[in-house]
């Protein structure tokens, strides 16, 4: 941007959408002042999209400026997909099923790690109203 008051201006807003979504980690009913509402969670959940898709514009600016200001070798940044050049990983092929295999395998880990942790929860749950019943 042409004027330097403009990025003055969000990052002002930066500090105030950042604590909007710390207030989101004090748990409900503790009896703080300055506990946020459990309707204003959602939209505290937006702004701080909002505020990472801020920075990230902001990155992509600041290399965009780094790159036309020569300070890179070279005019044209290679993708990783270009075949011009011969890396590494393009020596180690690895055949279509490894990938399917290694992809099912990370899949089934977090889904049973989820599965696990909603379990513990109920459980932990059930014990809770027992024991309140108990009392």
């Amino acid at each position: 941007f042409p004027k330097k008051t403009s990025y003055y201006m969000v990052m002002c807003a930066d500090l105030v959408m950042r604590f909007m979504w710390v207030l989101t980690l004090v748990p409900p009913q503790s009896g703080a002042k300055f506990e946020l509402p459990a309707y204003l969670s959602a939209i505290s959940m937006t702004i701080e999209l909002f505020r990472r898709t801020i920075w990230s514009f902001f990155r992509l600016e600041h290399e965009h400026r780094q790159n036309t200001e020569g300070f890179r070798r070279v005019n044209v940044v290679p993708l990783h997909f270009d075949h011009n050049h011969q890396h590494k990983y393009h020596q180690t092929k690895r055949v279509g099923w490894k990938v399917l295999i290694e992809i099912v395998v990370v899949t089934s880990i977090v889904v049973a790690l989820s599965a696990v942790s909603v379990i513990v929860a109920q459980k932990s749950a059930n014990l809770k109203l027992s024991h309140e019943r108990d009392l």
